[in-house]
């Protein structure tokens, strides 16, 4: 088995959850620059629409971003969530190595979207999205290979405009993981593993061959 494959083996989902603030380790800018160098090599099939490049900070034409939030910055913003909707996040924060929220950028809508419909359901939209998602499993697969445990999380209160505003992500981009980057030596810590990973079928229940 080459390294590619035993990364793609091993990865899985891993959550820890913390009652109390673990250390903050002193290294973790360095890993995180070569994580997100590998996410960024994600294939992309459509360029951003121009008004996602504007900003000085992130002009890129990728149609993702990712948001950094240190181990420090997330020991921070815990204790603000609302507790009622906050969930389990604040455990994880009170882990994390750091947090990466991960957003896709989706073209602008042409009329008003119906209550509750975030974008347009467009190919070009489906492609950003594809590609966004190929940027994460590349940077959790990059992690896993060095060691580091991680959770794709679905964001919760992290995806809230106001969370959004208080990290200073514009509204116009979506998330689509929060990327929790966790140490191995977790003390005390919960550590909480996928319930669906050991209910994986084999390929033969999900692919087939086609012939004409």
């Amino acid at each position: 088995m080459n390294l590619v494959d035993k990364a793609i083996s091993e990865r899985k989902t891993v959550k820890i959850l913390a009652e109390k603030d673990l250390d903050c380790p002193k290294k973790w800018r360095e890993t995180v620059q070569e994580l997100l160098a590998v996410a960024g090599m994600a294939p992309f099939h459509r360029a951003c629409d121009q008004h996602h490049r504007e900003s000085e900070a992130m002009s890129g034409i990728e149609p993702w971003r990712f948001h950094i939030l240190s181990p420090q910055t997330c020991r921070q913003l815990g204790p603000t969530l609302d507790p009622k909707k906050a969930g389990k996040i604040p455990k994880m924060l009170a882990a994390a190595d750091s947090l990466l929220v991960a957003t896709w950028l989706p073209n602008p809508s042409s009329e008003t979207l119906p209550a509750g419909q975030l974008f347009d359901a467009s190919l070009g939209n489906m492609e950003h999205i594809a590609a966004a998602s190929s940027a994460i499993q590349n940077l959790l697969l990059a992690a896993t290979i060095r060691g580091i445990r991680n959770y794709w999380s679905s964001g919760g209160i992290l995806r809230e405009a106001t969370t959004f505003e208080r990290l200073g992500i514009p509204q116009s981009e979506i998330l689509l993981g929060a990327i929790f980057l966790f140490p191995q030596e977790t003390g005390d810590a919960q550590v909480a593993e996928s319930k669906l990973r050991p209910k994986r079928t084999t390929q033969e229940n999900w692919s087939r061959c086609v012939e004409l």
